[in-house]
């Protein structure tokens, strides 16, 4: 149910009603509703094909809707072109990392800062054009323990590491949603330790949605979770509410044993 704050105002950062996509006769996502609160950590999990990355396209705008309506902090964002609904604060990173390799991290972030001008073409300007954006930048790269590497090319970087810069670089938007799709996928375990402590920092002040297929972060670092299953919402609540779930239970047991 929707947050409500004083005299009855929402205090939703996103609201998505009966949301559905079509493939033809495929219905990858069908009628999902999603309460985001403002501030909140949020997964939304589910099996392999279950229409969590088709959920996330739609929020973002990489595919239109065929039914349904979203809202960013009660402003209608349905329809809208990508650019539009990242500058309006609803910014997301992706499961493949999305980095410049050959350019140093330092660059990476100042390419992102660039988004946020009025005029974005400073990548075909002298080098000066970007120095302006420095001090920002290393702020966010401190911000996220990257600045040791800030001279580094970013291809260079664990992966670990490019995940934050990934992060880094999203940041960049200064986002009040930052949609996160599956940030801890292949990492090893003191990467993922190191990642999930960043996500708990920059979420303070900003409200994170993320797909993650890693239960262990769910449960740790999560407070409410959304379950999918075949495109349609079968549970959400708490990471207890949802784990004890039978729906829940079946829909997992039955993905391990198709």
């Amino acid at each position: 149910m929707t947050g409500q704050g004083e005299k009855g105002v929402s205090t939703a950062a996103l609201t998505v009603r009966n949301i559905s996509k079509s493939f033809g006769a495929f219905k990858a996502v069908d009628g999902v509703d999603l309460d985001i609160a403002t501030g909140e950590i949020h997964a939304m999990i589910g099996p392999n094909g279950a229409g969590k990355t088709t959920c996330f396209n739609l929020l973002t705008g990489d595919l239109p809707l065929t039914n349904g309506e979203i809202q960013l902090h009660g402003k209608v964002i349905s329809g809208l072109a990508t650019d539009v609904i990242a500058r309006q604060g609803l910014v997301r990173s992706y499961q493949i990392s999305s980095i410049f390799p050959d350019f140093t991290v330092l660059n990476n972030v100042r390419f992102a800062l660039q988004q946020k001008r009025a005029s974005n073409f400073d990548f075909w300007r002298p080098e000066r054009s970007l120095n302006t954006l420095n001090d920002r930048a290393m702020e966010l790269l401190e911000n996220l323990d990257l600045d040791p590497w800030a001279d580094h090319r970013a291809g260079e970087l664990p992966y670990g590491r490019k995940r934050a810069l990934e992060i880094a670089t999203t940041l960049a938007l200064d986002p009040s949603v930052l949609l996160l799709d599956e940030p801890t996928s292949g990492m090893g375990r003191e990467d993922i330790g190191r990642v999930t402590d960043l996500i708990r920092k920059v979420a303070v002040g900003r409200t994170v949605l993320m797909v993650e297929h890693n239960l262990s972060v769910v449960q740790g670092l999560c407070d409410k979770v959304t379950v999918l299953a075949r495109g349609q919402v079968i549970a959400q609540g708490t990471y207890d509410e949802v784990a004890n779930d039978a729906r829940v239970v079946e829909a997992y047991l039955g993905a391990v044993h198709a």
